[in-house]
């Protein structure tokens, strides 16, 4: 029972109240793919990026970025890194985001083509997508390691699953946090979206692998009488997990305090 909350799951919702849009964070997603041996060129690149994100958070364009590394992803798979742009709404993400100005501040014409020279030479955009939060439980601290959990809901069990993920699995990720066995945990849900990929994510945060890897088991002091055997089999009629990464944080800005 150790490991038992190393359980990730995922919330489907049958339809997203457009008030979830205007209150909840929202993020872009951009996933890349790095051919063989470019690596370094790839984190120098995002490195000069790094420059344009804060100028961009400067500005009120977002309101953070994040660079991720797919752990144990090879060149054979469909990407190696993640960069994740923060925005505090899904309409701020209908502002211009990358004013002319602001990169005319950082670069001149022949460093800006060099820049997006060497981009296109060291990645490619496999895929991007818009996520918004749903359900949350946070200390505000982050973390340096996050489990990404994509899944399907089996039809017809969206509001027993966002039941049992409020009532059930929340209140348990809350009391970890509180004894130091997470950082935080989110569900995340994908729109607009295409008709193969799983609309919804759910993210454990973690501060580094000996917290990911340890812990004790909270089920009887949060929900005394109820049992993983029980909860395991609702949830596995509720929902189907289609890949779970493990993602490592490379770099980020965030606005300065």
């Amino acid at each position: 029972m150790k490991h038992i909350l190393r359980f990730f799951t995922l919330v489907l919702l049958a339809v997203l109240p457009i008030s979830l849009f205007a209150q909840n964070s929202t993020v872009i997603i951009e996933y890349m793919k790095v051919p063989q041996g470019m690596d370094n060129d790839y984190l120098q690149v995002e490195q000069t990026w790094k420059k344009v994100h804060e100028k961009r958070i400067e500005a009120g364009v977002c309101s953070g970025w994040q660079l991720w590394r797919n752990v144990y992803a090879g060149y054979e798979d469909p990407y190696q890194y993640i960069t994740i742009t923060w925005f505090d709404s899904y309409e701020q993400t209908f502002t211009n985001l990358w004013p002319e100005d602001l990169i005319g501040e950082i670069f001149t014409i022949e460093e800006w083509d060099e820049l997006m020279e060497l981009t296109n030479r060291s990645r490619f955009l496999a895929h991007k997508e818009l996520s918004h939060q749903v359900v949350q439980a946070d200390n505000n601290e982050g973390g340096n390691l996050i489990v990404v959990n994509k899944m399907r809901i089996k039809p017809g069990m969206e509001s027993e699953y966002v039941n049992m993920e409020q009532e059930i699995f929340k209140p348990l990720y809350e009391e970890g946090i509180k004894k130091g066995q997470r950082a935080h945990w989110g569900i995340w849900t994908t729109w607009p979206y295409r008709e193969d990929q799983p609309r919804y994510t759910a993210v454990d945060g973690y501060k580094n692998a000996k917290q990911m890897t340890s812990g004790e088991d909270l089920l009887p002091d949060v929900h005394p009488g109820k049992t993983w055997d029980e909860i395991s089999k609702k949830a596995a009629g509720a929902r189907e997990m289609v890949s779970s990464e493990l993602w490592e944080l490379v770099d980020d800005a965030y606005p300065e305090e």
